[in-house]
């Protein structure tokens, strides 16, 4: 590795380790003077106050460690398929704890975790994705598919596909929903659901026009097949 990257490394988990030493000291803080004045209405508005800093500042400890680590994954091991980068899981453990409303982190870990046979972990990852961003498509597309082709359950690989069709689903962009509706397209099929699959093509085809053929500009495509993996 190269020194700029274990200096960016270094830098990242510097940050964090501060971070984490005030929330932990803070949220002590806070316990200890919340035990000695329970009950006080200024005692509860200071308490507020401080658990809204402290949950900001595990959102920005999510986000700076999160985007350390995207340059190192997409520059440092760009030629590396996405399941050999095991390397990230240690730091996705600690940025979904940190801010777990964060998407990315779910689904790049419970790929990672899926291909490299630890099945059951992908799951639980990416079902904890789920749980805590519902709103999101990617991930619930991530654990469709991750329900589909690692753990066989084809019943809720169904069911968590149709999910991501419904008007409430967010998607980052046209990219993204083009990606996840194509994957969606083939758990439909599979299931023999050929009129929703029709459906989803439909759409499909609207965004190609919107996309076109070429990878976008920041795309990446670590498996080579011309689709970008996330």
């Amino acid at each position: 590795m190269s020194a700029r990257v274990a200096g960016s490394q270094r830098i990242a988990l510097i940050v964090v380790a501060c971070s984490l030493a005030v929330l932990l000291g803070g949220q002590a803080m806070l316990g200890s003077v919340a035990s000695a004045s329970a009950g006080s209405a200024a005692v509860e508005s200071l308490g507020d106050a401080g658990l809204a800093y402290l949950s900001g500042l595990r959102t920005y400890a999510a986000a700076v460690l999160w985007n350390r680590l995207e340059p190192v994954m997409h520059n440092y091991y760009e030629d590396m398929h996405l399941s050999e980068q095991r390397y990230m899981l240690s730091t996705i453990q600690v940025v979904t704890w940190l801010d777990p409303e964060l998407d990315q982190p779910y689904y790049v870990g419970a790929w990672i975790l899926a291909t490299n046979d630890r099945v059951d972990e992908a799951l639980a990852l990416a079902r904890h994705g789920v749980e805590n961003r519902p709103d999101s498509g990617i991930l619930r597309v991530s654990y469709a598919q991750i329900l589909q082709l690692f753990a066989g359950d084809d019943a809720a690989a169904l069911e968590n596909a149709l999910s991501t069709l419904e008007d409430d689903v967010y998607w980052r962009n046209d990219l993204e929903k083009h990606d996840g509706y194509s994957i969606v397209r083939g758990i439909l099929l599979t299931a023999g659901e050929e009129d929703r699959a029709g459906q989803v093509l439909v759409e499909i085809e609207r965004l190609d026009a919107l996309i076109g053929d070429e990878l976008p500009s920041g795309a990446h495509d670590h498996d080579g097949d011309g689709v970008p993996d996330h």
